[in-house]
């Protein structure tokens, strides 16, 4: 399950699944370990929860993503949710049945909102009953640093499995860049990585919505990827 653009209390907000957000677009560098730990997880929805926390930027919306879309259950047994965009709508929205696979991206974006704070520990304990399912959920914090008002609500995390996301090398930022710059169908030349890696901080958020503006600007200006031309669309120095 996934909700909707076009669902009709939602129309806001665009809910959909970054088509980009794969694993073959995903290049885990350190990662390699958990990436492949959720996958082999993934696979058989035992009842556990895994915490996968790590800086903005480093890559956890795109893992969860990928994991979405990789697994093979009926659209009615999966569940993501990425709630820095749900926290506009309404708590209702974690009033669902428990599926097999749940996946919640952001749950720091909830704390200090009372109500879906509530929700949110409404929906776990829910999960917990259900002694069935797995769950996994994303932060920029350790378990233990959830800023959540509810004390039990950060036990709760703090019961799972902790999973850290290291954020990538620069040189796998530049390999990154030009292998979603590949899916693409354009090719970026390794210097023009190597400055766009520099100048934004190695924040893949940023870096990948970067190439998607590039990837207009080559389209409309007819123009090979080059550093004078990215300083140009940029504004860059």
């Amino acid at each position: 399950m996934i909700i909707k653009p076009h669902d009709p209390h939602q129309e806001a907000l665009n809910f959909k699944i970054d088509e980009s957000g794969s694993f073959a677009s995903l290049l885990p560098g350190n990662n390699a370990p958990l990436v492949k730990l959720l996958q082999q997880t993934a696979a058989t929805c035992p009842h556990e929860l895994y915490y996968v926390f790590g800086p903005h930027g480093c890559g956890k919306t795109h893992l969860l993503t990928a994991l979405f879309r990789s697994v093979k259950l009926p659209p009615s047994q999966v569940f993501f949710l990425d709630l820095t965009l749900a926290k506009a709508l309404s708590p209702l929205l974690l009033g669902i049945e428990v599926p097999q696979l749940m996946i919640l991206d952001n749950v720091d974006a909830l704390s200090g909102d009372s109500q879906w704070e509530l929700a949110l520990f409404g929906l776990f304990n829910r999960w917990v009953d259900s002694r069935q399912g797995l769950l996994v959920a994303s932060a920029a914090c350790s378990p233990d640093r959830l800023p959540f008002a509810m004390p039990d609500l950060i036990t709760r995390f703090e019961n799972g499995v902790s999973c850290p996301l290291e954020p990538l090398s620069e040189e796998d930022c530049q390999q990154a860049l030009m292998l979603k710059a590949k899916l693409r169908g354009f090719k970026m030349p390794s210097r023009v990585a190597a400055y766009l890696v520099r100048h934004l901080n190695r924040d893949m958020t940023r870096l990948t919505a970067t190439l998607d503006r590039l990837d207009q600007a080559t389209l409309e200006a007819q123009h090979e990827l080059t550093v004078p031309f990215v300083k140009k669309i940029l504004h860059l120095d």
